[in-house]
């Protein structure tokens, strides 16, 4: 007898635990419905099929814009069903058809829409099916009036009433997008920019337990979910955001297909304090950045008859940079850099024959750049490019020597050009302008071979920033400058200097 209380008594615990505990995660049904793929039949009417190639057409260009879902089409299918005894509507609606299109071709989901005239309306239905079990996820209904043969379908409101049917059907299913991909405290989700997902929004995760289909109409009647944690949005891509996971549920763990139910707003800001009480003065305007690298000088010159001279040497550079925003699409550049080279020419058109002289000289740059942004900027850390314009003056001084064709020289510009920045995941950004010429002088003082025809000036720089802190970060920077000229009696000049090295950057 006590043995037998016992056994109850037992059984009546875990009974009790059971359902009224936490359920634990079961990766099943989170695979199980994962609804990356969509595909859809011809739509049914009782018009003599005037809509099925129409809604066709509609639904293909609504999803080549929508990055969520893989379209899966079989456009053979749909003939075979059309060309059956059975009529075509109670083909689409038959659970066993549903559920063998979707063995055969690996299908997911099903759009089926049918389309009824009722006096001088028509009543779409859609309905988004769940094919490897037949039940139907979710549905929209929607008249629309007969717009009769002037106008035709394709000027009439259809085409904005089946997209907005198409956005409601979506929004309906059980949830928004899911999980792809774990690399610590980061996951990664299929939705994105072209989804209206933002920086700092809230991803609410959860994992699906069970469902519970109607025994006689095969829809869904309940999704059962349970809670995993919370995410917050760091970085968004076209089709794919990054989200750093903020709150777990307890023994609770993010795991591959898991589903965003939600997109919640922004939290505020947080406001730190100093020990004063008073709000640190964040990084909101620009930023400033300088040091020290390596550069190599590049020289060619030719008197237009016999004598090509050239060659290279190394030296210092110092290089200080700065970028400011006035507004979300408005920035102003200024750029200062100097450098200390040594050149050592040779001859040519004698196997590169050493000449036996060395120089020593300078290289000096003032650059100012107004630029206008693509699209608009939140703050100075978002992706951004730009097109600028702007004054730039150079300066190589070399001591002057006929024999080597060596000399002085100096070349303003007036540019445009374009230019970005690129953030990957609070790592670090990348940074790029290229210059053109557009009017270009240049001042030869030595040789003597006049003033130039032609005068060209090109600078492109490419640049890498390591955050290390919100101010202060590291920059490496790799910039080319090109200057060459060209005279009418045949000589010419071609000038470059690449430098490498790296800068402390400070936000302000």
């Amino acid at each position: 007898m006590v043995s037998t209380l016992t056994k109850v008594i037992v059984l009546f615990s875990l009974f009790i635990t059971l359902t009224t505990g936490k359920a634990q995660a079961s990766p099943e049904y989170d695979r199980v419905y994962q609804l990356e793929s969509v595909s859809w039949l011809k739509a049914s009417d009782n018009v003599d099929g005037m809509f099925g190639d129409f809604i066709d057409d509609q639904y293909t260009k609504y999803f080549s814009g929508h990055d969520r879902f893989q379209v899966k089409k079989f456009d053979s299918l749909s003939g075979v069903l059309e060309n059956s005894k059975a009529p075509y509507v109670s083909l689409i609606d038959n659970v066993e058809i549903i559920r063998k299109i979707s063995k055969k071709f690996q299908i997911e989901s099903l759009i089926r829409t049918k389309v009824y005239k009722e006096s001088l309306t028509y009543r779409f239905v859609l309905e988004w099916v769940y094919a490897p079990k037949s039940t139907v996820l979710s549905s929209v209904e929607f008249r629309f009036a007969d717009p009769g043969k002037e106008k035709g379908l394709i000027d009439s409101e259809l085409p904005n009433a089946l997209r907005n049917a198409l956005d409601q059907l979506i929004l309906q299913l059980p949830f928004r997008a899911q999980v792809t991909g774990i690399e610590g405290q980061v996951i990664t989700v299929n939705i994105g920019r072209s989804r209206n997902v933002k920086p700092r929004e809230i991803l609410t995760i959860y994992t699906l337990q069970g469902v519970k289909i109607h025994p006689k109409l095969n829809t869904i009647e309940e999704w059962k979910w349970q809670p995993v944690g919370r995410a917050q949005v760091e970085q968004v891509e076209e089709s794919m955001s990054f989200a750093r996971i903020t709150e777990l549920e307890e023994g609770a763990s993010v795991l591959r297909f898991q589903k965003v139910r939600e997109i919640l707003p922004a939290p505020p800001a947080p406001v730190q304090v100093t020990e004063k009480g008073e709000a640190p003065d964040s990084p909101r305007i620009g930023w400033i950045a300088g040091g020290v690298g390596l550069g190599s000088y590049i020289r060619e010159a030719s008197d237009g008859l016999s004598k090509r001279i050239g060659g290279n040497g190394l030296g210092g550079v110092i290089d200080v940079e700065s970028m400011i925003w006035f507004n979300s699409r408005y920035l102003v550049q200024a750029s200062l850099n100097g450098a200390f080279m040594g050149y050592s020419p040779t001859d040519l058109n004698n196997n590169s024959t050493e000449l036996g002289e060395s120089f020593s000289g300078t290289f000096s740059q003032l650059r100012l750049a107004l630029g206008y942004s693509l699209f608009p900027a939140q703050t100075i850390f978002d992706t951004i490019g730009w097109v600028h314009f702007g004054y730039r003056t150079t300066n190589y001084a070399l001591a002057g020597n006929d024999t080597t064709l060596t000399g002085g020289s100096s070349f303003d510009t007036l540019f445009l050009g374009i230019g970005g920045e690129l953030p990957f995941r609070k790592l670090l950004t990348v940074q790029m302008n290229f210059d053109i010429g557009l009017l270009n002088s240049a001042n030869l003082r030595a040789p003597a071979f006049g003033s130039p025809s032609t005068v060209t000036d090109l600078m492109f720089e490419v640049a890498t920033v390591f955050h290390k802190s919100e101010k202060w970060n590291l920059r490496m920077a790799l910039k080319l400058n090109s200057q060459s000229m060209d005279f009418t009696t045949g000589e010419a000049i071609s000038q470059k200097l690449l430098s490498v090295g790296p800068s402390l950057l400070y936000y302000f």
